[in-house]
């Protein structure tokens, strides 16, 4: 299955691609297409199914919550549905600290190479 990072940065994608890069049948597309109304695939002039990037997105979504976490149908639409809990402050600062230190540490190890390669 798919993440994130492995889904092609393109416009549009067929279903057999989709097909691919979610790891499911075709036919299991078409239904899940059925069952989330968020998933609107446009029709080229050959009537193919395109889907966009953030449909084959959410179709990894629904396969990882169907499959890997086993959720029923109805249980993936309401955790879709549902938005992200908000970070807690604590979290956001210690993410941000984290991400800070993370540069700082990168620019040290520069400088100290520019040191001793010059």
């Amino acid at each position: 299955m798919a993440s994130v990072e492995t889904v092609p940065d393109k416009l549009y994608f067929r279903i057999g691609e989709v097909s691919r890069i979610v790891g499911v049948k075709p036919y299991v597309l078409r239904y899940w297409e059925k069952e989330f109304a968020a998933i609107k695939p446009e029709k080229s002039n050959s009537k193919q199914r395109l889907y966009r990037r953030q449909d084959v997105l959410l179709f990894c979504q629904i396969r990882r919550l169907l499959h890997d976490e086993r959720f029923t149908i109805e249980g993936c639409r309401k955790k879709i549905a549902a938005p992200e809990p908000a970070k807690t402050a604590e979290e956001s600062k210690s993410d941000c600290l984290a991400y800070l230190k993370s540069e700082i540490l990168a620019v040290r190890n520069m400088i100290q190479k520019n040191k001793n390669g010059t």
